[in-house]
């Protein structure tokens, strides 16, 4: 019998393209920059645009947002007028290890968004040792974060320290995110000298928290700091990064050389523009419409929405994730005066997320499918329009997008999914003193940092770099799906692909049986 050639497929979660290929030009990313030499490189985007929290479902799941619906981290759910964080029960995400045929040996590391523990996995699985969701630690076998634990340590990145920061909270974010690299990069050493697995999936998570708050300095408050700890602030992302990249020399090293590697980044980061943070307050203008009062919140939300965020965070933070979960539903179940909304801003990433009460989908729907709803979706997209920038008048918002246009109006999971997509122009909110629009002025206070202190944003591009027998050397693609690469993983493999898949193997990275293309699960359109 021939011996399966191992899959090893390493994830940077959010590492931005742009700054890799600096970085690798300038010799500050060699095992990256080798790696590409001799294998196969392109960009990767996700579908459909304006969702930029979906692409790790969409990796899990092989399936695009219309499908498995999961959009957000606490997404909307209809049936019972609330935010809840994802559970199995109303949004069913069927990761694609779930098919594999049990004669494949995988172990999965940290993949985020994974909700669950696999029940009949032949491998080993463990979630939540990086933190960078909020899922809690699960594993399989049980026993396996205490045993991590007693080789390399506790973790090495603590809770997401969200809202206003200073010079220690961004040093907390610089340590944890250079010594998270490091300790996640001996874990997956350590796996893959246990045995010969046909998968492993590992994501780093440290590049991801590190430049959302270290991407800029323009966010925290640093009064009192010293030039050379700005200076040391200022290096932070870069560092990280290469950072990033002795990780990755570390693992390959430790990588058979007869497997297939692909690494790869599904989104990126960029400097936040800061409008999202502002998007609730648009939201209540529009309700306003400049002669009265946005509808009635409800008294948990108020007190919830009264606190600094900051003293918020330093509670939750400590908060097991099942106590955490419980909070969501209970202060968003009136967040709002029902009776009164005929539409509300979700939680939001990077672009707006805005949602219809309407009648006979959503529990306390007020809004009459038909012309009524279309009148409405067409009335706000005019006023999301209409939001100048008082500095210069410049627009802040460049598309508003219709749901039903992205992912089509019959999609399995569409009545889950926002109804409109507020996307932004390039102009950014810090500094600004206030909105104009058709129903008059938002003030804002351009001198107060961002209530998330996030200084850097997603970004909807993310890249690849696949090599291996088979995988042609020093060769550039065209932009391929993300939706893709689980299908490319299992083709790798040997592994049926399952026929809710929407993605395929991509065809340029070869490594795979030529009849594996014609079988009817691998099908789906492909940007590649």
């Amino acid at each position: 019998m021939t011996k399966r050639a191992p899959v090893v497929a390493l994830g940077f979660d959010a590492m931005e393209g742009p700054l890799v290929e600096s970085l690798v030009a300038q010799g500050r990313m060699p095992n990256l920059s080798a790696l590409r030499a001799r294998g196969t490189r392109a960009e990767v985007r996700s579908r459909p645009k304006g969702f930029l929290s979906m692409v790790w479902p969409t990796f899990i799941t092989g399936q695009t947002l219309g499908a498995h619906g999961w959009y957000f981290n606490k997404p909307w759910s209809r049936k019972d007028q609330r935010l809840r964080f994802v559970d199995p029960s109303w949004i069913p995400i069927e990761p694609f290890w779930n098919d594999v045929e049990k004669g494949f040996r995988m172990a999965l590391l940290d993949v985020p968004f994974s909700t669950s523990t696999p029940t009949d996995l032949n491998g080993v699985f463990l979630g939540g040792w990086q933190a960078h969701d909020d899922f809690g630690t699960i594993s399989h076998p049980p026993g396996l974060h205490a045993e991590l634990r007693r080789k390399f340590g506790a973790p090495a990145m603590g809770p997401e320290i969200f809202g206003p920061q200073n010079r220690r909270t961004l040093e907390r974010q610089r340590k944890e995110g250079l010594e998270s690299l490091h300790q996640f990069a001996r874990i997956v050493r350590d796996f893959l000298s246990r045995e010969r697995w046909d998968l492993l999936v590992a994501v780093f998570g440290g590049s991801h928290r590190a430049a959302h708050y270290l991407w800029s300095l323009d966010e925290a408050d640093l009064s009192g700091t010293d030039e050379a700890t700005r200076a040391r602030l200022a290096g932070a992302r870069d560092e990280i990064y290469e950072a990033a990249d002795r990780a990755l020399g570390e693992v390959l090293a430790a990588v058979p050389p007869d497997g297939r590697i692909l690494v790869f980044a599904l989104h990126g980061m960029e400097r936040n523009p800061g409008w999202p943070e502002h998007f609730p307050a648009m939201v209540r203008h529009l309700h306003a419409r400049g002669r009265g009062a946005a509808p009635r919140v409800g008294l948990v939300y108020r007190i919830k929405k009264a606190l600094p965020w900051n003293w918020v965070r330093q509670v939750t933070m400590r908060l097991p994730s099942s106590i955490k979960h419980s909070l969501v539903p209970l202060w968003s179940r009136k967040m709002l005066d029902w009776s009164a909304t005929k539409f509300f801003a979700l939680p939001v990433d990077l672009n707006g997320y805005l949602r219809v009460n309407l009648r006979g989908r959503d529990a306390a729907g007020i809004v009459d499918p038909g012309k009524e709803y279309e009148a409405l979706i067409e009335q706000l997209s005019k006023e999301f329009l209409s939001f100048r920038d008082m500095r210069d008048g410049g627009a802040i918002v460049s598309t508003v997008e219709r749901v039903d246009d992205l992912v089509g109006k019959d999609a399995p999971r569409r009545s889950e999914l926002p109804d409109l997509v507020v996307r932004w122009t390039d102009r950014v909110a810090h500094g600004c003193p206030g909105l104009k629009s058709c129903y008059g002025t938002l003030a804002l206070d351009p001198l107060a940092p961002l209530p998330s202190g996030r200084s850097g944003n997603h970004t909807p591009g993310g890249w690849l770099v696949a090599a291996g027998p088979g995988i042609a050397p020093d060769r550039t693609l065209s932009t391929v799906d993300s939706a893709d690469l689980p299908a490319t993983l299992l083709a790798w493999m040997g592994a049926n692909i399952p026929d809710r898949f929407e993605g395929r193997p991509i065809p340029e990275l070869a490594g795979y049986a030529e009849e594996t293309l014609s079988q009817p699960a691998a099908r789906g359109e492909s940007s590649s």
